[in-house]
């Protein structure tokens, strides 16, 4: 099972172009049924076949169409507490991916306290819990129950759906979709030949774009990604720069100095762990050496105890991972722990940004 899926990580790297005897034309004959699939279910959304759920509060769905990591977190983070800036009420809801209870779904946190282990709800959500004092955070993979439940325990202005551009059966006010600037459509095949969760045409579903990792120029790169009838759809769309800032902190969440981190070895299980041994050198850390695991993934005592005594071989003093990996290895460590977090930065894009959010508080 590794090796097939190592297979088809390096599939999504290619150029999408496959020999006739290649292995890769049966992974290009699912991605075509799993497309189908995909515009089949827009398409009934639209023709009004299948109707969405609303929900008693503003929604704001943010996702993306690939599979991976673009910044959903992040630009989570900063709408909500853009929102309670402006004095709204805010809930987020999650999948809870990996998390034992979000078939069922479950109150991660009442914006006080966190009921959840990452175990029951999933990291991500118990990360956003920790870091957004008054904001609940529900989890469920089924959206529109959990939604539900947001409203009715916390009657909230706004519900802010975390990773959630493919859950259609949840109407929403703003569909914010989130692509990496760099490469924005990985090859342009669908699951399992490529990233895409769903195939270019859902781009029209979308209110914004948001670039992340972004440069100068980054929205006319990202147009010419597409072509044909999607090129004038997406060239109506607002399309925004932003840029990811890292910082860096003790276990207790206070910023520190790479000076005052020292040797430090640096191990994380999310969708891009080079992006975060980039941000590690950008920030100019001492890297001593390192150890990188898939998505979302579920550490052992013994993974922790044996990743330490690596660490020391390598003479590092203290360990170094993300937010999202910190909130399930904590309580396993006994080295120093310090972490990487990441937050979103619109630049010159910021007022414009904001602008759009805001249109969900206007009368």
């Amino acid at each position: 099972m590794g090796k097939m899926t190592d297979y088809i990580e390096r599939a999504f790297e290619d150029d999408g172009k496959t020999s006739p005897v290649s292995p890769k034309v049966a992974l290009l004959g699912l991605s075509k049924v799993y497309g189908a699939l995909g515009r089949a279910k827009r398409l009934a959304y639209e023709k009004g076949v299948l109707e969405a759920k609303r929900l008693p509060a503003k929604v704001v769905a943010i996702g993306n169409l690939t599979a991976g990591g673009t910044g959903k977190t992040p630009m989570t983070l900063f709408a909500a507490r853009w929102y309670c800036q402006k004095g709204a009420r805010v809930v987020i809801v999650s999948r809870g991916y990996g998390g034992s209870l979000s078939k069922r779904g479950a109150v991660v946190s009442d914006g006080d306290v966190v009921f959840l282990s990452p175990h029951e709800a999933g990291d991500e959500p118990v990360m956003m819990a920790e870091q957004l004092p008054g904001v609940p955070v529900v989890i469920g993979s089924d959206r529109v129950a959990a939604g539900m439940e947001a409203c009715d325990r916390f009657r909230p202005d706004v519900v802010i759906l975390d990773d959630a551009y493919q859950h259609i059966r949840l109407a929403r006010d703003l569909n914010i979709l989130l692509a990496d600037a760099s490469r924005p459509f990985g090859n342009g095949h669908v699951l399992p030949r490529g990233p895409l969760r769903e195939p270019l045409s859902a781009l029209s579903w979308a209110d914004a774009v948001v670039l992340t990792r972004a440069g100068d120029g980054a929205a006319g790169d990202f147009l010419s990604h597409l072509s044909g009838e999607l090129k004038s759809r997406a060239a109506a769309l607002p399309v925004f720069a932003s840029s990811h800032r890292v910082s860096l902190s003790d276990g207790a969440g206070t910023p520190m100095t790479p000076d005052a981190l020292g040797p430090a070895f640096l191990f994380s299980g999310i969708a891009k762990n080079h992006a975060f041994e980039e941000g590690a050198r950008a920030l100019g850390v001492s890297i001593a050496g390192s150890r990188f695991f898939g998505d979302h993934h579920p550490y052992t005592e013994a993974e922790i105890t044996a990743l330490e005594a690596q660490a020391r071989d390598c003479g590092a003093s203290v360990l170094l991972t993300t937010d999202k990996d910190r909130v399930k290895v904590r309580t396993m460590t006994t080295m120093p722990l310090a972490t990487i977090s990441v937050s979103i930065d619109f630049g010159e894009d910021l007022s414009a940004v904001t602008s759009l959010l805001d249109t969900l508080l206007r009368p």
